[in-house]
């Protein structure tokens, strides 16, 4: 940060602190870099493409819990994504958001400082581990993994021609800079699987309860009157975190011997049920600091999966598969004081106080399709490839940096050797192109109260390539 515009942070404390350790212990603290994603902010290549709901492996820890009814023996997988994201987005003069009883309009300070490019591009890890074994039993089966499907980082640049502006010290930081200047968002699931196999049916039962811890930290530019003045202009810097239970289920069937055709459908419950309350501090610069103790409040989605894998000669196999996100669950967020409520009338006006700020998020939901073949060169040699089409999650409306979203084409190409009867490894390459997305004018800035924020308008483009190497053990 530079100028008056600087925040100062506790360190975290308690319960927050033992959580980030047990993270890095398990090699899973995620560096500030580009997010990942698929709809929102749900990764969209979480491992090797081999995760999909009818494929029996240990990546059916998260994919589908029942597809672990598959397998035979023990097998632990040990996977890591390196993902290189870029996010461009030019922020047009119809998003200036002015404070109607202020100066700020008229000056061409304000819109230098306020339109213009903005790019980000960021390199992020994405660990992947998990183990299944049937115990030498032909009914029972369980599995335990820890991931990270959710979540992202981004830190956009900044822009040099704006250093050491007096008038406007905040500028430097980028015209994106009143959605974020940088920021992490991550979910660490744990997950136990336990199910149960009907040999003579094919068929097998999983369920998968997680603990999943969430943090979130977001520094972003704002002013206590929610426009985009120069001249008043401040930083929130958001720092939350918590636990919550989820759930998945999910079923598996070998519908044809000799792995012709398996089918494969699961469902995941969103993280607590239902709303989500993340706590921790929200710091705030202005002329002076303003820091409160306040509790995030969201809801994730439910997701539902759905595969198919046939085998219609030994040396080649047909993929597909489908995933429904519902997303409309994610309505807003909401930052309030410490153990409150959001209550909001129809213009985002806060009902019963306690509302520190609101964003409207109102996504949508979302579906993608998948299809891909392997190839075996022979018995202990693949080579796979993919595509698919995932829709967006974010309306025009309330696009904006820290959750740039659009339609998407996704495609795949690796390969996996097994070189003895103990150990396997896969490598692939997979890019992610996000299709450009335009909005028209946002009302973000009509709103009242704590709702009220600087509109986004403008494009967005971003892509995301993955590098995949993990190794997969037969015990």
């Amino acid at each position: 940060m530079t100028g008056n515009v600087s925040i100062s942070r506790r360190k975290g404390s308690g319960p927050r602190r033992a959580a980030l350790s047990s993270a890095l212990v398990l090699g899973l603290a995620i560096p500030q870099a580009g997010p990942a994603r698929a709809s929102g902010f749900l990764n969209p290549r979480l491992a090797d493409p081999h995760g999909q709901p009818a494929l029996a492996n240990p990546y059916a820890v998260y994919f589908n819990p029942g597809a672990l009814g598959g397998l035979r023996g023990t097998q632990l997988v040990v996977d890591g994504t390196l993902a290189f994201r870029t996010v461009d987005y030019d922020r047009a003069a119809s998003a200036l958001s002015p404070n109607p009883l202020g100066s700020s309009g008229s000056d061409p300070l304000y819109a230098q400082a306020n339109t213009g490019p903005a790019h980000a591009a960021n390199v992020l890890a994405l660990p992947f581990i998990a183990a299944s074994s049937d115990f030498g039993t032909r009914n029972f089966f369980a599995g335990v993994g820890v991931y990270v499907p959710f979540g992202g980082a981004v830190k956009f640049d900044q822009r040099p021609e704006l250093a050491g502006v007096a008038a406007a010290p905040g500028a430097v930081d980028g015209s994106q800079r009143w959605a974020v200047i940088s920021g992490t968002h991550q979910s660490i699931y744990s997950t136990l699987v336990l199910g149960y196999r009907i040999p003579e049916a094919g068929l097998s039962f999983g369920l998968g309860p997680s603990l999943v811890w969430t943090r979130i930290q977001h520094n972003q530019a704002r002013n206590l009157s929610g426009y985009d003045d120069i001249n008043t202009e401040g930083r929130a810097y958001l720092d939350v975190d918590g636990f919550q239970f989820a759930l998945s289920a999910g079923v598996y069937w070998e519908a044809l011997p000799q792995n012709k055709l398996r089918l494969g459908a699961s469902y995941q419950v969103r993280p607590g049920f239902g709303k989500m309350r993340l706590s921790g501090w929200l710091y705030q610069h202005y002329s002076s600091d303003i820091n409160n103790q306040a509790d995030l409040l969201q809801t994730y989605p439910d997701v539902i999966r759905a595969g198919l894998a046939a085998r219609p000669r030994k040396d080649l196999e047909i993929r597909l598969d489908a995933e429904y996100v519902m997303w409309s669950l994610f309505g807003r967020q909401c930052v309030v004081a410490k153990g409150g409520q959001c209550n909001l009338g129809p213009h985002g006006e806060d009902l019963t106080g306690g509302v520190i700020l609101a964003v409207a998020r109102e996504w949508n939901d979302a579906a993608a399709v998948r299809a891909g073949l392997g190839y075996f060169i022979d018995e202990d040699s693949e080579i796979f490839g993919g595509i698919g089409y995932d829709t967006s999650a974010v309306p025009t409306r309330t696009l904006e940096s820290t959750y740039p979203d659009s339609g998407k084409i996704i495609a795949s190409l690796g390969g996996r050797r097994r070189f003895s009867p103990l150990l396997a490894l896969g490598a692939s390459f997979t890019l992610v192109e996000y299709l450009s997305a335009t909005t028209g004018h946002q009302e973000k800035a009509e709103l009242s109260g704590s709702s009220r924020m600087p509109n986004e308008d403008g494009e967005y483009d971003s892509r995301v390539l993955f590098f995949n190497l993990n190794a997969n053990f037969t015990f």
